[in-house]
């Protein structure tokens, strides 16, 4: 891996990396980003999700990624690490190497799971960072910590309408009290510790902040389904970095697709509205289909009561089970500030304006949504730098433009670091700089080529370039055992797979295996199989499809297990936690949670 951070550091002086040692040479922890990734941080870097899932070789070192989101609603990679442990003094060298990898600038918003040890790290790296805990890893706790309650079953139910069905903290505080009160749970440690910790992850109370549409750690969750077929727990270091490149090399191929596909294809506009005019021109394909997702919503609203403060109700009927539900909200417009304030915070959380926003604007006879409600981070008429950044994964850094971009940013840094120092130099600079963008932008002239700059070794690695860096030594926490983390679904396929084959000495026919598929509980899991007639096939194929702000990202698994009847009830479970409900800006994995909030 050193000769490997080495050789992109000379091909691209913006490539970070550190190396955290111990006493004798031996390597404890890394921490690396490309120039791709810096560049994207100083334009997505505002909220990240990081999670440390992968046990990515026989070291036991988690790969642990720094997610964010691209304009396109895609995951972006914005740094990632190996470490060997996963304590608070390893997390705090990990989060202090991200933030001098990204010129110390903190992140708003952080999503991780409960891990005690990143919530210190955070604390101390990230002080001012409203940190969110991973609602989903919560809620999947719930038979562990509770089926032991005669009333079980109950209690989920109640426990899910006060999380999910809560609209404002107020509702939330009377539905968590009242089902603690009617079921005496006061003396249960577990429902005390979320209370606690309620202002972390409650939809309710979280939701008044931008959190770019990211409801858990599904951004490195779908980052780590992206590393699935690259990267497992059997993968050497020798062989990560390359199967690294080949993952991010795929994830460009998607983002330039996804670009190609906002300005080469016009979707149609579904209204006569002038607002959705402005975001046609204005959004990615990817957002502009959330915006019309919210101007469907409005056929099942309508505006019931005015107040004399400019305090509009607008009912809704939303689906609840196999029927529908009236919920109302208040959506406040004051038209000298030409703003809407809606309490389904949807902007707030999401940045795309909700149906009940749209009601509102209509029903005033306005037309055009404000500019301040066109959020940059959707444009798609913004020129994001870090697609011009030269990576050896991207076939595209070998065009003249990649090069010249390459070139003129290392001439500008030179000029920078001459003047910076001094305020008269410094105006002097700009203002030949103000000159030359004003040329520019009027000039269709062709341009020629840039001569070739030196290129600045700007990052001083945390270890000389002569020292001899010793293997990792093999690290077993014992009260953790091996599979402290989440596994990626393929490794807890192959691991039960192998499991069965242990178990059994021969295989039982295919007709056995198709009764006990039939036994499945259909209902739940159904809709997760790929194929109505899945007992036909030598192959069950799940199919995951998590949504979220308004597109679907499917992840399939395949694997031969007619053979081992006994893994079906297995995959069923994995199919039954996967059941997904949306509500807007959140998501569960259980289709029986109700879906009044939005």
């Amino acid at each position: 891996m050193h000769s490997y951070f080495l050789k992109m550091q000379t091909e691209n002086s913006e490539f970070f990396h550190t190396m955290d040692l111990d006493n004798e040479g031996r390597l404890r922890n890394v921490f690396w980003a490309d120039g791709r990734c810096r560049v994207a941080c100083k334009e997505f870097g505002d909220i990240i999700t990081f999670d440390a899932t992968y046990l990515t070789n026989k070291y036991d070192m988690p790969f642990a990624p720094f997610v964010g989101v691209n304009h396109h609603g895609q995951s972006v990679l914005l740094g990632c690490g190996l470490i060997s442990r996963e304590d608070t003094k390893t997390y705090e060298w990990l989060f202090k190497s991200w933030l001098a990898c990204m010129h110390g600038c903190p992140p708003s918003a952080i999503i991780t799971d409960q891990d005690r040890a990143m919530q210190n790290a955070i604390a101390i790296v990230f002080p001012n960072a409203r940190h969110r805990l991973c609602l989903w890893h919560i809620m999947k706790k719930l038979p562990k910590k509770l089926r032991g309650y005669n009333e079980y079953e109950s209690i989920k139910l109640c426990m899910q309408v006060a999380v999910y069905d809560s609209l404002t903290k107020e509702e939330f505080e009377e539905n968590w009290c009242g089902f603690i009160l009617k079921y005496d749970l006061e003396s249960n440690e577990w429902l005390g510790g979320l209370y606690k910790e309620r202002d972390r992850w409650v939809p309710a109370l979280v939701k008044d902040s931008f959190w770019a549409g990211m409801s858990t750690t599904q951004r490195s969750e779908s980052m780590n389904a992206f590393f699935d077929g690259y990267v497992n727990s059997k993968t050497i270091l020798t062989q990560f970095v390359g199967q690294y490149e080949n993952a991010l090399r795929s994830k460009v191929e998607k983002e330039n697709q996804a670009y190609f596909n906002s300005f080469k294809s016009r979707l149609p506009c579904i209204s006569p509205y002038d607002m959705e005019k402005q975001f046609q021109g204005a959004y990615t394909m990817t957002k502009f289909l959330e915006f019309q997702e919210e101007l469907r919503g409005k056929i099942c609203c309508d505006l019931s009561t005015c107040k004399e403060d400019e305090e509009y109700e607008v009912n809704e009927d939303v689906p609840f089970g196999a029927s529908l539900c009236r919920a109302t909200f208040k959506v406040r417009f004051n038209g000298d500030l030409k703003e809407v304030d809606c309490n389904c915070q949807l902007f707030q959380f999401r940045g795309i304006v909700c149906r009940h926003f749209i009601m509102v604007l209509l029903h005033k006879k306005i037309y055009q949504v404000p500019d301040k409600y066109i959020l940059r981070r959707w444009n798609k008429n913004i020129k994001r730098r870090h697609t011009k950044i030269k990576i050896s994964y991207d076939k595209r850094s070998a065009k003249p433009e990649s090069r010249r971009f390459d070139e003129l940013c290392y001439a500008f840094e030179e000029v920078a670091d001459m003047v910076v120092d001094c305020e008269d130099r410094y105006k002097e600079l700009m203002v030949h700089v103000h000159t030359l963008k004003e040329k520019f932008s009027h000039d269709n002239g062709a341009c020629g080529s840039a001569k070739p700059v030196s290129k600045k070794n700007t990052v001083s690695p945390a270890y000389g370039d002569g020292q001899n860096i010793l293997t990792l030594l093999v690290v077993r926490v014992a009260s953790l055992g091996p599979f402290k983390r989440k596994q990626t679904n393929l490794e807890k396929i192959v691991q039960r797979l192998n499991k069965g084959k242990k178990n059994m000495k021969t295989s039982p026919s295919k007709e056995n295996a198709k009764k006990d598929f039939h036994s499945l509980n259909f209902e739940e899991g159904r809709n997760m199989l790929n194929a109505s007639n899945a007992p036909a096939y030598d192959h069950l194929t799940i199919q995951e499809s998590i949504t979220s702000k308004g597109y679907a990202m499917q992840h399939w698994i395949t694997e031969p297990i007619f053979e081992q009847p006994n893994t079906l009830q297995e995959f069923n479970n994995i199919c039954n936690t996967i059941q997904l409900q949306k509500l807007r800006g959140f998501n569960t994995k259980n289709s029986a949670q109700p879906c009044k909030f939005r």
